[in-house]
């Protein structure tokens, strides 16, 4: 467990990662974490995979080589175990980039809260369990930066190094506080889980008008410079808030500014983003002068709950609060929020049965509580 250890060996081609599965495919247990660039690219992708035996760490760079298929197996495999540390975000990119498929998890975070650990970061985590304190410094490094510094890689195979024996602890702890069971059924749900591509929405400026009243030609204007961005991040493959903040693309709707020297004078307005998009951000005010007046596009009617389903939602949630107390974790290991409103729907539903949502280890250990407090509810 020191700090001190050797440097993670970097895998940059197709054969390379093919040999390494090969010998990872030995061991029963594997870690796993993946570091993106969606903080500063148009489109996000997996940068790296960090992977961690009980005898040795790998770097994997996809920048280096596309087919990443050998790891495929691995993380399929069902007698292999992977740990990861808020994997759902790995999980997620990595069936989005990859099409691969998951069994067999262990995560970390959600042992930690099935545990009650308020700190649930993985610096915490290490420093609670082995005493090594872990830099935060590179948390928001470009990965898809090529070369990668020393720095980084030593930053990147800490992510996996400590979890095999991190866990270990943490399996200890969840059988003696009678909660594996419960941390069993996080992991499974987190395989299951499916990543939702989002696309770009062009109405989505009005999200940035919020309340206000604003005049047609602001409007379009707007609209005009929302589509530019977006274009002009796609063309970069910048993330778009890195393109122009948001903020500033509303005073530029505002002052309709008609020469350069005006809109340098907007406030926010950096010589960067003058020199690079001034001349853009004119014609959009220009074209919006002449543009039809935007139309609102209609709201999505959130779902209000009926005032029963309402009463016995809040009712689960004050029992759920003070049973995570007593029971010391954090509620959400209990039941979710949407897991409490399935109950009040079937619980206020003709012949519905409250207890429907819930596992069959929810209902062991909490069913009757939950029928308990739902009968109050509505009888109140």
């Amino acid at each position: 467990m020191s700090p001190d250890r050797k440097p993670a060996t970097l895998v940059t081609a197709r054969e390379h990662l093919e040999e390494v599965c090969a010998e990872l495919g030995r061991h029963g247990r594997l870690a796993f974490d993946t570091e993106s660039n969606g903080f500063y690219a148009y489109k996000e992708r997996v940068c790296l995979v960090q992977i961690s035996s009980p005898e040795e760490d790998y770097i994997v760079d996809p920048l280096a080589f596309a087919d990443l298929g050998a790891l495929g197996p691995l993380l399929a495999d069902a007698r292999i175990e992977k740990v990861f540390h808020a994997g759902e975000y790995d999980v997620l990119c990595l069936k989005r980039d990859y099409g691969f498929r998951f069994a067999n998890l262990f995560d970390t975070m959600i042992a930690a809260r099935a545990l009650g650990i308020k700190e649930l970061g993985l610096a915490a985590a290490i420093e609670r369990h082995f005493g090594v304190v872990v830099s935060k410094k590179l948390q928001r490094a470009d990965w898809g930066r090529r070369p990668l510094t020393p720095e980084m890689l030593h930053y990147a195979q800490g992510d996996t190094h400590y979890l095999l024996a991190l866990a270990d602890e943490q399996k200890k702890l969840l059988a003696g506080k009678g909660r594996a069971e419960d941390a069993a059924e996080a992991f499974r749900e987190l395989e299951a889980l499916e990543p939702v591509v989002r696309a770009f929405d062009p109405e989505g400026y009005w999200k940035l008008v919020a309340r206000q009243e604003l005049g047609h030609r602001t409007l379009a204007a707007l609209r005009e410079i929302w589509l530019y961005r977006e274009k002009q991040a796609e063309a970069r493959d910048r993330a778009a808030f890195r393109v122009m903040p948001e903020d500033l693309m509303l005073r530029v709707a505002q002052a309709q500014s008609e020469t350069r020297e005006a809109l340098a004078a907007v406030k926010g307005m950096t010589p960067y983003i003058l020199e690079r998009f001034g001349a853009g951000l004119l014609d959009c005010v220009k074209r919006g002068k002449t543009a039809p007046p935007p139309t609102r596009p209609p709201r999505a009617e959130a779902r209000r709950m009926p005032d029963d389903e309402w009463k016995v939602f809040e009712a689960l949630r004050l029992w759920r609060k003070e049973r995570a107390q007593r029971d010391d974790i954090e509620p959400v290991v209990i039941l979710s929020s949407d897991s409490l409103r399935q109950i009040a729907a079937c619980a206020c539903r003709r012949g519905g049965d409250a207890l429907a949502p819930l596992s069959d280890l929810k209902k062991t250990r909490y069913g009757e509580d939950v029928l308990r407090v739902v009968d109050r509810a509505l009888a109140g």
